[in-house]
């Protein structure tokens, strides 16, 4: 195991840097794609691998910051959060089904702050949520197709889930 050395640990400030610079980049492109305005993203200590939009007092995208987390990983979490902002846009102005079904989740959404994630069935009903399919399934399909970035979900149900509905919904990502 090598020691770190002052030159080490600046190399790796400098490439957190540029790849942040590079992911801030990759935001103004997603928001661009989904026709929402910007949002800062920042990078906060978070309990664990987390990430979520905050729209109070200002919106802003939170992403847990961990050094060890790829780049991907990132982006995934990036192109997800402004998938949320655009759903917020959508029940905003529209009053189609679509509107109705992430009005009512947008409400009482669970998320990270109010389950237990390591109680599976609370972790599970999170996932299954109508925005957070929508969500994941727009990140791995946004990043797929236009960043070629290819992202695999570890529980393969939930992989074999969203692929079904990027197939359905692909006119809609």
């Amino acid at each position: 195991m090598s020691v770190p050395t002052t030159k080490n640990i600046m190399n790796k400030i400098r490439e957190n840097g540029e790849e942040r610079e590079k992911l801030k980049l990759l935001g103004k492109r997603v928001a661009e794609h989904l026709g929402v305005e910007e949002i800062p993203i920042e990078f906060v200590a978070l309990d664990g691998e987390d990430s979520r939009l905050e729209l109070k007092p200002t919106p802003r995208i939170l992403i847990s910051d961990h050094t060890y987390i790829k780049y991907e990983y990132y982006a995934l979490c990036i192109a997800h959060e402004y998938r949320h902002a655009f759903q917020i846009y959508w029940v905003s102005f529209m009053n189609d089904k679509l509107a109705e079904v992430w009005r009512e989740e947008l409400q009482d959404a669970k998320n990270s702050e109010n389950i237990d994630a390591d109680n599976q069935e609370e972790y599970t009903g999170y996932k299954l949520q109508a925005i957070e399919i929508d969500a994941e399934a727009f990140a791995i399909y946004y990043l797929r197709t236009f960043e070629n970035i290819n992202i695999r979900k570890k529980e393969e149900w939930f992989q074999n889930l969203i692929e079904a509905y990027i197939v359905k919904y692909q006119n809609r990502l």
